[in-house]
């Protein structure tokens, strides 16, 4: 998008520009939140930034047909539920969550993948905005006018498990699974029932938690590295996880650190875990 206020190449501003920016009149804020479903411990924090609207991936902004949880809808579904929560072409969009960096990033991930690129994420999110004393409320904002949004390109970053089939041997693309080491080499059970444990063959595994330090994303040279110790020759990534949502904070980490083809497998493992004709591997395999 042209015109942005957002002037950085990590796709994040902090809490103290978003506090100067607040009452601006073409920003809108948005809650992306989500329980984490593989902690249960709801290690969230409470409140709202003032403003704020609800942004429901899980059970608004989703395509209601899909088996899957979390699926990303068609543009136009997606154009008519962004509209309803009033956001417009010339809106510029800050969008958290109240862990720090988990489900935000799929807020980020989904725009990005309709071609609206004038979005940011709340470095630290709600618990980094609450330690700085920032004040919060109790309510969300509850848009009374349809804003005018348009889906400017539909770029098709989301991917489906033929396009992961057919990946899987290509050695100029690598698939990389966000789930810890554990569930990732098949040892430890998946928290949703009826799937089998594993990974997609020849896929790599990067936790989305060692990209975090507290809540936030590590600094780009350092996620630099890491890619670059990962998969030393570019190529394209798809990155996977349970079910479409901590891929998205791989995705986010892999465009900071300069790596821009980059795609997100929207059923992950809450679809090919269940699919007994798709082939998986395990570290005792």
């Amino acid at each position: 998008m042209t015109n942005s206020v957002f002037d950085n190449t990590d796709f994040q501003v902090d809490c103290t520009w978003l506090k100067q920016h607040l009452d601006d009149t073409n920003l809108v804020v948005l809650d992306a939140s989500m329980d984490n479903p593989v902690n249960k411990s709801k290690d969230q924090s409470c409140g709202v930034i003032p403003g704020t609207i609800r942004f429901d991936f899980s059970k608004h902004i989703v395509d209601v047909t899909a088996s899957s949880p979390n699926t990303m809808p068609s543009a136009h579904v997606f154009e008519d539920k962004i509209q309803q929560l009033g956001i417009n072409q010339d809106s510029h969009l800050v969008v958290y969550d109240k862990q720090g960096l988990f489900s935000a990033a799929r807020a980020w991930f989904m725009f990005k993948t309709m071609g609206f690129d004038n979005v940011a994420i709340l470095r630290g999110g709600l618990p980094a905005w609450q330690q700085q004393g920032f004040e919060v409320v109790e309510s969300y904002a509850i848009p009374t006018v349809k804003g005018n949004f348009k889906v400017p390109q539909d770029k098709q970053l989301f991917v489906d498990k033929h396009y992961v089939l057919n990946a899987i041997n290509n050695d100029d693309i690598q698939i990389v699974d966000a789930r810890g080491y554990g569930r990732f080499s098949g040892q430890e059970a998946e928290p949703r029932e009826g799937m089998r444990s594993g990974h997609i063959p020849n896929s790599l595994n990067l936790h989305y938690a060692s990209l975090l330090e507290q809540g936030e994303l590590l600094k780009k040279a350092t996620l630099k590295q890491i890619f670059n110790e990962l998969v030393p020759a570019p190529r394209e990534f798809i990155f996977s996880c349970g079910s479409g949502v901590t891929a998205c904070i791989l995705a986010l980490a892999a465009e900071v650190a300069g790596f821009d083809n980059v795609k997100v497998y929207d059923g992950s493992w809450s679809e090919w875990g269940k699919d007994k004709l798709l082939p998986i591997d395990s570290v005792s395999n």
